[in-house]
């Protein structure tokens, strides 16, 4: 008796079933040992790699137990394993890949740098950068989530640096993919039963394809590893981590490297939404960790700018500025960034405390000698803050983010600047694009997005001396202001800066401030960024100042 369409549908849905189920015992033995064969193979390239990565396409697979580790992961793609994301690509040492792999790393670095470095051509370098994307997962057959996960994670990894492009050359009409596809609707209603149980078919043989193989990775997981710190899940990651700006791979970087045995004691003293820094002790002397969060690790963006950081930490030596004094790390990880120990933390602190007290009560002066519990002055402070200003204004560098939170304090109770995360090196001037720091402190042409220059820090400076002289937050006056800087509502920061950038407000002072520090202090305020003093200029004026 011939069988009606559903009935069809319904014998090729049970022999697809049982082809699934028999060819689930069938190869599940031979994976496992083309898996283990592949990590082993992959194990030797390590060893024998001696920290060359795989985004050095051409370094790498000229090392010959590399290139056979792709042989190995070509096997199990020729007898049906399933391949991990994390999987070599199977075609990485050809010229074709390499040459693609290249052409995107060039394109991201371009496109990377908008926010340093904002022009049309590397904006151009952005919309090419999805098309070099696509080619190399193509040529050198990455493995991929979806064919679509490029974009998806181009979007979430650039997304800044695209918007910026967006907004920066309105009259371009970028065209950056986008990875929402478009819904489909079916055209046929005589055959819309029949249509619905072949869908319902095809589904069902995909979901026991799906089940197949994810039973096959999820055996194999057992045996591969589950993270490796040589390799990244995502090329992007890769590409972005272990390129020439890794530091983990830079020769010149090494002299800097502290074993990770030697460090001990290990304490976590604070903890924020990016990282977390530790106390620790490094061969007897204290000394201070800063980490970034697991999460945060795995970000290819925050590893960078932390790599970033850590670069510049190595070029500055100056007695004002909290000293550098290594790296450490295993893995991504636990990449660390070692400086001295400032034991009596930030100064936001030592404000807070005095805010908390009765104005006769508050031991923290602009003269005098200071008492037992504060031997310092808000002069000394200032000065301490000034000559770290000087040096990095001479290199050149743009700190961009003065503010109490980022001065540390010493044993000797010396004021140092740290957190040179947003630093930047200062060019003729500069354009505002990429983070700067928190918006009471910023210069009114950084605000409006114009050409700055090291004057920006001088005007984070004006607003740093009202700090110190009213010890409350700035502007934590104004109506509606939270005190917190880091509770402010939206609607306040957003008033705060327009007013700021319209020359329209400036933070408070006291009526005991000295006159001359005041003085110092409206110039550094200036709505005009030439209207503001020099570092050098600065240290006169307070170095005056200490003549009362």
């Amino acid at each position: 008796m011939w069988l009606n369409p559903p009935g069809i549908l319904l014998c090729l849905w049970i022999n697809a079933w049982i082809v699934s189920i028999h060819a689930l015992r069938a190869d599940s033995s031979s994976c496992d040992a083309l898996n283990q064969t592949y990590q082993s193979q992959y194990d030797t390239c390590k060893n024998a790699s001696n920290g060359v990565g795989y985004a050095n396409a051409r370094a790498w697979c000229a090392i010959k137990p590399c290139a056979d580790t792709i042989l190995k992961a070509l096997d199990r793609k020729n007898n049906g394993c399933a391949l991990e994301l994390t999987c070599l690509p199977l075609n990485f040492c050809s010229d074709a890949c390499i040459n693609a792999l290249e052409a995107y790393q060039k394109g991201f670095q371009k496109c990377d740098i908008v926010l340093q470095a904002f022009t049309l051509d590397n904006c151009k370098a952005c919309q090419t950068l999805f098309g070099q994307r696509q080619a190399f997962e193509s040529t050198c057959q990455v493995q991929v989530a979806s064919p679509q996960a490029y974009v998806i994670e181009l979007h979430n990894t650039l997304g800044d640096q695209l918007d910026v492009c967006v907004k920066g050359f309105p009259n371009v009409a970028f065209d950056f993919p986008s990875a929402n596809q478009p819904a489909t609707t079916s055209k046929s209603s005589t055959m819309e039963s029949l249509g619905w149980l072949a869908a319902f078919m095809t589904l069902t043989i995909v979901g026991l394809v799906v089940y197949r193989k994810w039973k096959k990775m999820h055996h194999a997981q057992s045996v591969l590893t589950q993270y490796d710190p040589y390799s990244s899940p995502s090329l992007l990651g890769d590409t972005k981590e272990v390129a020439k700006q890794d530091i983990r791979f830079d020769p010149s970087m090494a002299k800097y490297r502290v074993p990770l045995y030697e460090i001990v004691d290990m304490i976590v003293v604070v903890k924020g939404g990016n990282g977390v820094v530790h106390r620790a002790t490094l061969r007897g002397q204290t000394v201070a960790i800063k980490q970034l969060l697991p999460s945060k690790a795995k970000n290819p963006t925050a590893t960078s700018a932390f790599m970033a950081e850590i670069r510049l930490y190595t070029r500055l030596d100056h007695a004002k500025i909290v000293a550098f004094v290594g790296i450490a790390w295993s893995t991504l990880l636990d990449l660390s960034l070692l400086t001295e120990w400032m034991p009596f933390g930030d100064l936001s602190g030592i404000l807070e405390i005095e805010r908390n007290k009765q104005v006769e009560d508050r031991q923290f002066h602009w003269h005098g000698s200071g008492s037992e519990d504060l031997p310092t002055t808000k002069l000394n402070v200032a000065l301490d803050v000034a000559y770290a200003l000087q040096y990095l204004h001479w290199l050149p560098l743009i700190h961009r983010d003065i503010k109490s939170k980022n001065i540390l304090m010493s044993a000797k109770w010396e004021a140092k600047v740290s957190d040179f995360g947003i630093s930047r090196r200062s060019t003729f001037d500069e354009t505002m694009t990429g983070n700067v720091g928190t918006v009471a402190w910023i210069a009114p042409e950084v605000l409006c997005c114009q050409r700055y220059t090291t004057k920006a820090d001088i005007y984070s400076f004006g607003v740093f001396l009202s700090e110190l002289d009213t010890v409350e937050h700035p502007y934590a006056s104004c109506p509606g202001k939270v005190g917190d800087e880091n509770s402010v509502d939206t609607f306040s920061k957003a008033r705060i800066a327009l007013l700021v950038s319209q020359g329209q407000l400036q933070p408070a002072f006291t009526t005991t401030i000295p006159s001359k520090i005041l003085d110092l202090a409206k110039k550094c305020l200036s709505f005009q960024e030439d209207d503001r003093p020099t570092a050098e200029a600065v240290i006169q004026a307070l170095l005056e100042s200490l003549v009362v």
